[in-house]
């Protein structure tokens, strides 16, 4: 592997404008004192403010710099990278401050500015990953918060993601080549949304702006998804959002707040996630208990009764801390939590009494113009004890929220499907698990409890559990296309990919727009040769595009197609498609080493099919494909020896496949060895005697 670390010289590009927009600022305000700094692309096209427009057409015709006066004065500079013009900066000054400058003097500046510049983005790159680090990070996070402080309202919302990728390694070369190639994956993935930034040893900052926690939540969820499916061992990450209402509090502060979210997450699982918001504000959780005071009234209730139910009623409406109306409850015993919310009591009462109680209260409550819903608990209820009835009660009144006001359920397996979402959604897998696995006792027949469980054992990395409740959601609806589908990925995972492929082509035909399935499918007949196939599906994924995210998936797309159009001898059309894949994600090393192999064999340059071959095997060098297509890049080229090196690499890899004995094979008859060739194909024959290719060679040989 070639030296992991790059530290060449950087052109300064448009795009840098954006990512290092606060630093440059400061460079230009420190060289050339100024109120305010803006940056324009050296190129026309783009909307311009309307003052500026002439001014940065003569800069850019004349590259030269341009002062304009008014009640604020402008300045136009040329930036520099080495002779070409870089960008405008658009210096807002007052009135006369450099309108009697030196061209000559302005220009001078302008180069020293420039070479400012690129000596910031040369260090502030990280080496490894060519991401920024952790410096421009802090820089943005704390503009964003010293923004909030001066202006206290207005806003928008803004959420930091720490992001670990773990690399599973056996030395440290092969830990920097997972962290590069984890950067230029998750580069391709969002880099759109947000410029990922590596803060060092595979931990990554993603500045989200404009978004609140909900799609944070989403997005984060969307990305473990994403690195699980693409063999990453374990990836989680730590959430801090910055609401718009809130207070703004020190960088260092905040970030530390994100890293004991990470924390958290990491005792979570392999791939789960944390938010600082769910661990610091447990008051406001949804299921948070109540006071202790509740508990202890409650206990003197219910201490010496068999059976009672117990009554969790909210008021639906009455302003924030203000009175609300409550109807008499007569010999029911009402023990309050706020205002808004109470328990009621009704010692003996079955869920027939209970419900008639419910609904006479609610009546009662219609007719002052009130409204309250309820969740209902009883005892003894599927060896519940008493006091985890507070908590079911709860559960059944999140219920029956979804029916609307002035509802009443009792707390059933929904009620536990509903709670577990909640945890699962926060990113506590383990008390997600522990709810529906409790609404599974509940309701053993309820396909959405089947599917939630099996979801999160599999998130779990516990596939060998999460297989029997999928079965069982098919075996009692066979069509059902998320049991269907996410059976085909527990599959997977366990490396059963005929019984993925099963199950994925079973779930196409209850739908066939879903872009994960599509894709996987792709995948899966590439890898049995269904060349036809995964075009097919392929070209349907290309249309669909993923949900959300831009994103690198369109990369695997084209990947596979290239793969695909490969296999059926289409070499234009995969070249194609493998160039769109290496354009979305630069360190695809499958693509690059298929791209290298079509060079060669459409004679398109076999310097530049080499090149491709040998990056592709540094930057995954544990795959026997990239060392099989680089030996037939060195074979093509004559260089025999490297070939040679270059399959026992490959060999190392996968001992036994037949595909890399017969390449081997036919390397040894180029160089005359046949003897040597003519033992490897037997060898072949005889731990894969319907290898036909080894059996053709075999004979042709014999008859030579």
């Amino acid at each position: 592997m070639s030296f992991p670390f790059d530290w060449s010289s950087r052109k300064l590009e448009e795009a840098d404008i954006d990512l290092f927009g606060l630093e440059f600022a400061e460079i230009v305000s420190l060289l050339l004192p100024c109120r305010k700094v803006h940056f324009v692309g050296p190129h026309p096209g783009g909307e311009l403010h309307y003052g500026w427009k002439a001014g940065v057409e003569m800069v850019r015709n004349a590259q030269k710099p341009v002062v304009d006066g008014g009640e604020v004065e402008h300045l136009y500079l040329p930036l520099w990278d080495g002779e070409a013009l870089f960008c405008v900066a658009i210096l807002d000054n007052p009135p006369g401050t450099y309108q009697n400058s030196s061209s000559s003097l302005l220009l001078e500046k302008s180069r020293l500015i420039s070479t400012e510049m690129a000596r910031v983005k040369q260090f502030a790159l990280d080496p490894v990953t060519g991401l920024p680090g952790g410096r421009i990070l802090y820089n943005r996070l704390q503009a964003l918060l010293q923004k909030k402080r001066t202006q206290e309202n207005g806003n928008p919302p803004f959420s930091l993601l720490l992001l670990e990728i773990h690399p599973r390694a056996r030395d440290g070369e092969q830990a920097l080549a997972v962290i590069a190639r984890s950067a230029a994956f998750l580069d391709s993935l969002i880099g759109h949304l947000f410029t990922p930034c590596h803060l060092g040893s595979g931990i990554f900052g993603l500045l989200w702006e404009g978004v609140g926690e909900g799609q944070t939540m989403k997005m984060a969820d969307l990305l473990l998804r994403w690195l699980k499916r693409e063999g990453f061992a374990r990836s989680r990450i730590g959430i801090r959002s910055c609401l718009a209402e809130e207070q703004a509090v020190a960088v260092e502060i905040f970030l530390g707040q994100a890293w004991n979210a990470l924390g958290v997450a990491r005792k979570r699982g392999p791939f789960a996630l944390c938010s600082h918001q769910a661990l610091s504000n447990r008051s406001a959780h949804p299921l948070c208990p109540p006071p202790a005071k509740v508990f202890d009234e409650l206990r003197r209730l219910w201490q010496d009764s068999g059976g009672f139910a117990l009554l969790l009623v909210h008021a639906d409406h009455g302003a924030e801390g203000g009175s609300v109306s409550w109807p008499d409850t007569g010999a029911a015993p009402l023990i309050r939590i706020d205002e808004h919310e109470a328990f009621v009591y009704l010692d003996g009462a079955d869920r027939q009494l209970a419900e008639a109680w419910g609904r006479d209260f609610q009546a009662r409550a219609a007719a002052g113009n009130g409204s309250f819903s309820l969740g209902i608990a009883l005892y003894p209820d599927h060896g519940f004890k008493k006091v985890e009835l507070v908590g079911n009660c709860r559960k059944a009144l999140l219920h029956t929220g979804f029916y609307g006001p002035g509802t009443m359920t009792v707390f059933d397996g929904v009620s536990l499907n509903i709670s577990g979402d909640i945890y699962y959604n926060e990113g506590d897998l383990a008390r997600a698990a522990k709810e529906y696995r409790l609404g599974l006792q509940l309701d053993p027949a309820n396909i959405n409890l089947l599917n939630s469980m099996a979801v999160t054992l599999a998130q779990m990395n516990l596939y060998r559990k999460a297989i029997p409740l999928f079965q069982q959601a098919l075996a009692l609806e066979p069509a059902n296309f998320m049991a269907l589908y996410n059976l085909g990925f527990a599959y997977l995972a366990t490396d059963e990919e005929g019984k993925a492929m099963e199950n994925f082509d079973k779930a196409l035909a209850e739908q066939d727009d879903n872009f994960d399935l599509l894709l996987q499918l792709g995948k899966l007949y590439c890898k049995t040769g269904r060349w036809a196939s995964a075009v097919a599906v392929l070209r349907r994924g290309e249309q669909v595009g993923p949900g959300g995210v831009r994103d690198i998936s369109h990369g695997a797309v084209h990947r596979f197609l290239g793969e695909a159009y490969k296999g059926l001898g289409e070499n234009g059309k995969a070249m194609s498609c493998l160039q769109k894949a290496a354009r979305h994600n630069p360190r695809d090393a499958a693509a690059l080493s298929m791209l290298g192999e079509l060079f060669l064999l459409e004679r398109q340059g076999d310097e530049i099919a080499l090149a491709l071959c040998r990056q592709a095997v540094e930057l995954a060098d544990d795959d026997w494909r990239h060392w099989s297509r680089l030996a037939a890049v060195l074979t093509g080229l004559g260089e025999y020896d490297d070939a040679l090196r270059a399959l026992r690499k490959a060999l190392a890899l996968d001992g036994r496949n037949s595909s890399l004995f017969t390449q081997l094979a036919a390397l040894y008859e180029k160089r005359g060895k046949h003897g040597l060739a003519e033992k490897i194909y037997r060898k072949i024959l005889r731990f894969d005697p319907q290898c036909q290719e080894a059996a053709a060679r075999l004979a042709a040989l014999g008859k030579a």
